[in-house]
């Protein structure tokens, strides 16, 4: 990083940080009330689990609900969102979808003569590169003439093994090297040529090149006449040839709806603050659309291969830019882009095309202003240098010292297969963001009582060691007191994973078993992984209890292709989380990418301060007369479920897991634990023996190990008469069960 990029991200915190002593900085924790949730109104789904009504709203409310300040009652907006089209619910697909579809390329022929026909490879004339294997090949034959489609003229631009004329003709071996980084080495004996020109020197407008060449028999090897454009005459467009957005759907279901709620002053605070300037971040809830078009529905992608871009990107990254001065200061230039395949690419042919400087991936300070300097750094050149470590002014101070283009929000999802998925994330992110330490891990409680103690007694001095030697990633995370099982190199991902098994902690943490502990972070960053696909890792994450994750909204969907820096930038995200920064402005100082098809999952109010964490030593406290008991049975057996409800304590935060062991007359013994920590476990005993007997206990346990357990239940199992076999349904409830 170089010192001007340090001076001005110290110039925008000098003022707020002046005479504060690093721990983070004063206003680095939103408000609540500095949160909007937006929640699909036109969902139609209430599944199994849930509370009656709507999934979308529900999961909305909670959030409120759970976020609401107990002092001063401040709590998140929320927004239910419908669409605005007769009979259409584009909120109810996964993309919005869009009539419009011709703007991919974001321009628009002006010049004379036809069209192009494909506009999305359109040739550039002042790029024209051909490439012609050895094979026998009889060089001095080799011609090139350019022809002007507009007035018929023609031109002779190489013959006998040189130019003709004033237009240069640049002669080199193969291109080297992939995507946009080849080079053009010397011509070598056996190793082919590359011809390369700018025909626009020979005609204005649109031209037709011709090259013709014959192996040393006399035969024609190649005769070939290639289609070019003169990138003056396009110009940049919004709507692209039918004058209809591409982006029309989204803007009118999407966008413009959360401008009015932002900008309406209705809703802005008592002083005329209004909520545009107030919110920080937003949240996408279970039910909303995970894409929509990029801006102007103009594609992009991260390298030179078509199949790389797309279209859809993710609906949180427009919403992160929605006051993006997109169309007033973002004018982009028309350029030349090389594309690999595309057509006449057997020929040897090397499609530039012309298009615009929107297609190239949005990455870094140009876009992201907000990123920190380092972010990523490791891939620039193989660079071994670890990161600079220093205090960042609040998220609200810095968009304050930022030019009105770069007007961003923090926007995240939380979502999951089901409503209960969702919830969990919210109760693990409180959970954590009150107790997350490095004891939360059996591992580490086990090697503490080992050395007769119950808590690391240095941690303040383990973070100071952190920021002296200047520790990133897994080794921050070891010298912190953390277990590291990483399965993504360095970076100290997965984080906080339990542990298989009895809970000995003596295997091997592994998420996909165990699941992970509140405030555990994981994520894939493979082609595949995206919200559109059923198979994707993102929804094993969720259902295993992640409480920060990433994935691609759409995949293999007309989305950008994932990249290894598409998500967060693990290094930066856990050192500034770790020391009072929200998620949600730790993920816009951990990632590179805007308007593309990143979701990143996770509460934004996540705040695990590792300053003010603690240990929690509280047993659970679970109410008798939440505790309920369900019997049913099938045509041989009977199964017992058992819920409950923890009552919610915002001061003390809490999520158990519950184990129900019960044995019969016969000693037998029926055992079942819930798999994750909830705020409302459920299990289910099978194959229980009708006309029988049981003893029961009930126990709860929390991630810090702390039990409680419940009086002995006694219930007994009915025979199971023919009558009875009829109506396997038949279910019996138990409620009010006594605690210790």
């Amino acid at each position: 990083m170089n010192l001007l990029t340090y001076t001005i991200f110290w110039c925008m915190s000098f003022f707020f940080l002046a005479n504060t002593a690093w721990g983070g900085v004063p206003g680095d924790k939103a408000s609540p009330a500095q949160v909007l949730v937006i929640y699909n109104a036109d969902w139609d789904k209430d599944g199994a689990g849930s509370e009656p009504g709507q999934d979308s709203r529900e999961v909305a409310d909670y959030y409120a609900q759970m976020h609401t300040d107990p002092l001063t009652g401040k709590k998140p907006h929320l927004l239910g969102l419908s669409c605005v089209h007769w009979q259409k619910k584009h909120l109810n697909e996964w993309k919005i979808n869009e009539d419009s579809q011709d703007n991919k390329n974001g321009l628009i022929y002006k010049g004379k003569g036809s069209t192009p026909e494909d506009p999305n490879w359109v040739r550039d004339s002042r790029s024209v590169e051909i490439t012609i294997p050895e094979n026998n090949t009889d060089w001095d034959s080799l011609v090139i003439r350019c022809r002007s489609d507009i007035t018929g003229e023609e031109q002779v631009l190489y013959r006998h093994g040189k130019r003709v004329g004033d237009v240069s003709v640049q002669v080199s071996g193969p291109p080297r090297g992939r995507y946009w980084n080849r080079s053009f080495p010397l011509v070598e004996p056996g190793k082919g040529r590359c011809f390369r020109l700018d025909a626009s020197m020979a005609f204005s407008g649109p031209v037709t090149v011709f090259l013709a060449v014959k192996d040393l028999e006399g035969n024609p090897l190649k005769d070939i006449n290639l289609k070019y454009f003169d990138r003056q005459d396009f110009e940049y467009t919004i709507t692209g040839p039918d004058g209809k957005s591409d982006e029309k759907n989204l803007n009118e279901d999407v966008l413009l709806p959360v401008k009015k709620y932002l900008e309406d002053p209705a809703n802005a605070l008592p002083d005329g603050t209004l909520l545009k300037n107030h919110i920080l971040y937003v949240v996408l809830v279970h039910g909303m659309p995970y894409s929509g078009n990029s801006v102007f529905g103009i594609e992009h992608g991260a390298t030179p291969n078509p199949a790389d871009h797309g279209v859809s990107g993710s609906l949180e990254q427009r919403l992160q830019t929605l006051y993006y001065g997109w169309d007033t200061h973002f004018q982009p230039p028309i350029i030349s882009m090389y594309m690999s395949g595309g057509p006449d690419y057997k020929d040897g042919v090397a499609n530039h095309i012309i298009t615009t400087g929107l297609r190239m991936q949005l990455t870094g300070r140009r876009w992201n202003p907000y990123i920190h300097p380092d972010t990523y750094s490791f891939l620039h050149n193989n660079n071994k240098t670890p990161p600079s470590f220093f205090p960042v002014a609040p998220l609200q101070e810095r968009r304050k010292n930022l030019p009105p283009q770069y007007f961003a929000y923090g926007v995240t999802r939380i979502d999951g297969s089901d409503a209960e998925e969702a919830r969990q994330i919210i109760d693990y992110s409180l959970y954590a963001t009150r107790y997350l330490r490095p004891e939360m891990d059996c591992n580490v409680r086990q090697r503490l009582r080992g050395e007769g103690s119950g808590a690391l007694q240095d941690l303040p001095a383990r973070m100071a060691k952190v920021e002296k030697e200047n520790l990133w990633g897994k080794k921050e995370l070891e010298t912190l007191g953390f277990v590291v099982y990483s399965e993504t190199g360095g970076d100290g991902l997965p984080f906080l994973v339990q542990s298989t098994g009895d809970g000995s902690c003596l295997v091997e943490p592994k998420w996909s078993e165990a699941g992970f502990y509140p405030g555990g972070m994981g994520r894939r960053v493979i082609s595949g992984n995206g919200w559109n696909s059923k198979k994707a890792e993102i929804w094993q994450y969720l259902e295993r209890g992640v409480s920060v994750s990433a994935c691609g909204a759409p995949v293999f969907g007309g989305g950008p292709h994932i990249t290894n820096a598409t998500f967060w930038d693990n290094r930066i995200l856990m050192r500034y989380l770790f020391r009072g920064k929200d998620l949600g402005e730790a993920f816009l100082l951990s990632t590179m990418y805007v308007n593309w098809s990143t979701s990143l999952i996770g509460d934004p109010l996540l705040n695990p301060d590792l300053n003010k964490t603690v240990i929690d030593r509280k047993p659970p406290v679970v109410s008798p007369s939440a505790i309920i008991m369900e019997m049913s049975h099938d045509m041989e057996k009977y199964q017992a479920s058992f819920r409950t409800s923890l009552d919610y304590d915002p001061e003390n935060p809490e999520v158990v897991r519950m184990v129900v062991r019960c044995e019969d007359r016969e000693k037998h013994v029926f055992q079942a634990s819930s798999s994750l920590y909830s705020r409302r476990p459920e299990i289910r005993l099978a194959e229980l023996p009708p006309g029988n007997s049981f003893n029961c206990e009930i126990s709860f346990d929390d991630p810090y190990g702390n039990i409680s357990e419940v009086v002995p239940l006694v219930f007994q199992t009915k025979k199971i008469t023919w009558a009875g076999k009829l109506w396997k349904g038949t279910v019996d409830v138990i409620k009010d069960i006594e605690l210790n």
